[in-house]
């Protein structure tokens, strides 16, 4: 019986795997806290919130090395915003100007009647001068992206230049950020020491299940966990930085877990373990530590290996090397283990020492031989079929030629991170997240096509629409959830008999190795982010057989 230990836990990848592979194995212990998050703390970007953060900070019990430099920076911020010259009776021209144009959709002029009032209620000038750096950028955007003509455009945005602008709110922004990451991990930290004081794991896990009391039915993921796996709700834990290993030392023999990758991943902002999401890698490595597992599996994102210029991976490596294992690791594609679907991810491979096992080899890749039209059901709800706006939407030029979306593609790809496909009344939307810039080169180097597009003309099929499809060979993975709201895989779309639609959770499932034995007990919207968030379990499957092998010889 092989005794399993995971953190993120996800919706039970290896557990799955597992079973796939006739293997018998109890879990001791599983790990996820579901993004429930009752710790951080969100420092908005302007100069009164991180003021007062910084004050905060400062009389914490345990010192907080720099927030000096903090301040520094806000202090220079705040000069230059102070001889920053802002025409704010222009842009209230421009304003009404463009609210009487007919353009402004009700999301925005919610967004602008907001931005009016903190204008409004500012206390101070400089506060005020934020407020409106912030109105004319977001000006400057939706005119830009509204059907005006150019001219119309033009005139409207004639005053208009942001880039200083953008600039200086950036930088605010990034303390901001800073700040709410520092509040996080001191909550943490100081929560932490009440935990570890405290002798049995009844006693660390009773205290944890107490802060998160009233969070229960939040936490989606341990929902689906413990509908589709055999494990006792005492075996599963809210939080990793709350797990004390030495309660498990030496009583596993596999321990996996892949600490969040927002902070690695290409369509993240790349902070690496600067991010609070990234310095839970540092959990994971504490845990091996202490429990002493005989072999660990690590996955993330392929973009750790390069993030700070191959800084990050270098001190991961130094951490691996440390804990006393025979370790190894391999970039290894799911679209190369029988999966229709272009998703590459580091995985790591630790043995201990005392195993004797020096010469692990990751499994060789595999032909291909199906494609992602045969994991689709044969009878799927109306529901998940787009209405003609819908269609109109995902089939215009303008989203296909940007790859936002895809249809009748062989193999699964992966979506742009800062373009959020929701679902709103009866058609699809982009709704823009307006914290990170978007550059049409960027947008090139998320989608991992090796045959790049071919468009194949549709002469339209029952008359429902006539636009160019994109038939591609190599598409894009279900993209992990880093923003509520956002539905992993949802931007993926079939042909069925002349109609158009997404896929449903159980195809997004089964294209990440899960059978229909699964069950969904969530929403689509949590299956969806559930199944984007997950290892493919084919793959670990033919990382087991090669970790099997070898402890067999």
């Amino acid at each position: 019986m092989l005794k399993l230990g995971t953190v993120f836990s996800g919706i039970g990848a290896i557990e799955h795997a597992l079973e796939r592979m006739g293997i018998d194995y109890q879990i001791e212990f599983a790990c996820d806290n579901g993004d429930v998050d009752i710790f951080s703390k969100k420092v908005g970007d302007n100069f009164n919130e991180i003021t007062d953060e910084i004050t905060y900070l400062k009389k914490t019990s345990n010192p907080v090395e720099g927030l000096d430099l903090i301040r520094e920076s806000l202090n220079k911020i705040n000069d230059e915003v102070k001889v920053t010259e802002v025409n704010e009776e222009e842009l209230l021209s421009i304003l009404d100007n463009y609210s009487k144009s007919g353009q402004m959709n009700r999301n925005q002029k919610s967004a602008y009647e907001s931005i009016e009032k903190k204008i409004h209620d500012s206390i101070d000038v400089i506060s005020k001068k934020v407020e409106f750096m912030k109105l004319s950028i977001k000006l400057e955007s939706d005119i830009n992206r509204s059907e005006l003509s150019q001219s119309e455009k033009k005139e409207l945005l004639k005053i208009v230049n942001n880039t200083h602008y953008k600039k200086l709110l950036k930088e605010l922004k990034m303390l901001s950020e800073k700040l709410s990451m520092i509040h996080e991990k001191e909550n943490l930290e100081i929560m932490r020491e009440k935990v570890f004081a405290l002798g049995s794991l009844k006693e660390q896990k009773e205290f944890v299940d107490n802060l998160y009391e009233g969070q229960e039915s939040k936490n989606k993921v341990m929902q689906s966990y413990l509908a589709n796996y055999d494990i006792e709700p005492s075996n599963f834990h809210w939080n990793v930085a709350f797990l004390d290993g030495t309660h498990f030392r030496d009583k596993i023999d596999l321990f996996v877990g892949g600490s969040p990758c927002q902070s690695f991943s290409l369509v993240g902002k790349q902070r690496g373990l600067d991010d609070t999401r990234g310095t839970l890698f540092y959990e994971y490595a504490r845990l091996v530590g202490e429990i002493q597992p005989k072999v660990f599996i690590y996955e993330n994102v392929r973009a750790v290996l390069s993030n700070d210029n191959g800084e990050t991976w270098k001190t991961m490596s130094k951490i691996f090397d440390d804990l006393g294992y025979d370790w190894s690791y391999q970039v290894l594609n799911a679209k190369d283990y029988g999966v229709p679907q272009n998703r590459e991810r580091v995985f790591v491979v630790g043995f201990r020492k005392d195993l004797g096992i020096t010469n692990f080899k990751f499994p060789d890749p595999i032909e291909l031989t199906s494609s992602m039209k045969d994991y689709l059901l044969d009878n799927v709800s109306g529901k998940y079929y787009l209405p003609k706006k819908g269609v109109e939407f995902v089939t215009s030029e303008k989203n296909l030629d940007k790859r936002y979306t895809q249809i009748d593609g062989d193999i699964q790809l992966c979506q742009k991170k800062n373009q959020q496909f929701n679902w709103h009344g009866d058609f699809v939307f982009v709704e823009e997240n307006t914290n990170q810039e978007k550059l049409m080169e960027d947008l090139e180097k998320y989608f991992l096509s090796e045959k790049v597009k071919k468009y194949v003309l549709s002469t339209g099929t029952k008359g429902f629409y006539s636009k160019p499809e994109i038939d591609l060979d190599i598409a894009r993975p279900l993209l992990q959830s880093m923003h509520k709201m956002h539905r992993a895989g949802i931007d993926n779309y079939v042909t069925t008999e002349g109609r158009l639609r997404k896929l449903t959770p159980r195809e997004c499932l089964r294209l990440m190795g899960f059978c229909d034995s699964f069950k969904i007990v969530v929403s689509d919207t949590s299956a969806y982010q559930q199944s984007g968030n997950s290892i493919v379990v084919d793959v670990l499957m033919k990382i087991c057989e090669e970790i099997f092998n070898k402890l067999k010889s």
